[in-house]
């Protein structure tokens, strides 16, 4: 008497389908051979077990990580019975929490950096703390890549931060943007009241607000794995700068105002 075992799978074997036997079974030649048809996309599985062959009609090793020749005796991975989809191996069926360090579909998003805080960025401008109206105004900020530490979904991870470009708004209705966060006149080595990268010209008199916003780019990384990069940039603000723009004018005085008070522009 026979028992023939069918099994359904969606899946396509590019080797002969052997289920694995006890030693006693392979030492009697009485391992059940297995065979394979295509159905629908599918493929059939059918293997014959000799109720005869001192194996009985146990489960075989793999299905279901039980039966005859179960455990962790080395046969290879099979199909578990209960649930097709659910690959058995060596006696563990091994289950990855979704949006886990282990999902294979894990999307990170800025949203999801909740609990990670990066370093505010800093500006500066020159002249400091005033503007000249009809000359250029130089700005320039601080920021750098730095490594945060924290909890990313529930696991312990690492963020790191870098800054991809610098945002201005001048107070005036005009807005200017930038790759790098600019530098001083001196340490650019040109004369004061030169044009950047990053200055502005203003052409009316008043009292302006400055900010900026700083747009970093994030990767992270569990456990010391390779960096991963998030989509999008995170703008984070600096501090802002209110600063008075006026007139100046340049005139020849014949001695000092304190010396000559009638004088030229006293």
């Amino acid at each position: 008497m026979a028992l023939v075992l069918v099994v359904l799978a969606s899946v396509v074997f590019d080797a002969p389908i052997a289920f694995a036997c006890t030693l006693a079974q392979r030492v009697g030649s009485n391992c059940p051979e297995a065979s394979g048809v295509f159905d629908h996309g599918g493929v059939d599985l059918s293997a014959g077990f000799d109720s005869n062959s001192g194996g009985g009609v146990g489960t075989p090793r793999g299905v279901n990580g039980t039966g005859p020749g179960g455990g962790q005796d080395g046969a290879q991975g099979s199909i578990d019975l209960a649930d097709p989809m659910v690959i058995v191996r060596d006696g563990f069926t091994v289950n990855c929490v979704p949006r886990s360090p282990c999902d294979p579909s894990l999307v990170v998003s800025m949203s999801d950096l909740v609990n990670f805080q990066p370093v505010v960025p800093t500006q500066g401008m020159e002249p400091n703390g005033w503007i000249v109206v009809g000359l250029p105004t130089n700005f320039f900020a601080a920021a750098s890549a730095h490594t945060r530490s924290g909890l990313l979904l529930g696991f312990p991870a690492e963020v790191r931060f870098t800054p991809a470009g610098y945002r201005w708004n001048y107070g005036d209705g005009a807005t200017g943007g930038s790759t790098t966060g600019g530098a001083r006149w001196a340490d650019q080595n040109l004369p004061e009241f030169s044009e950047t990268a990053t200055s502005h010209t203003y052409l009316a008199a008043g009292d302006y607000v400055i900010t900026l916003a700083v747009d970093y780019a994030a990767e992270y990384r569990f456990a010391g794995q390779p960096w991963k990069g998030i989509g999008g940039t995170l703008a984070v603000p600096a501090n802002p700068i209110t600063a008075p723009a006026d007139t100046a004018r340049t005139v020849l005085v014949a001695r000092e105002c304190t010396r000559n008070p009638s004088g030229p522009g006293c």
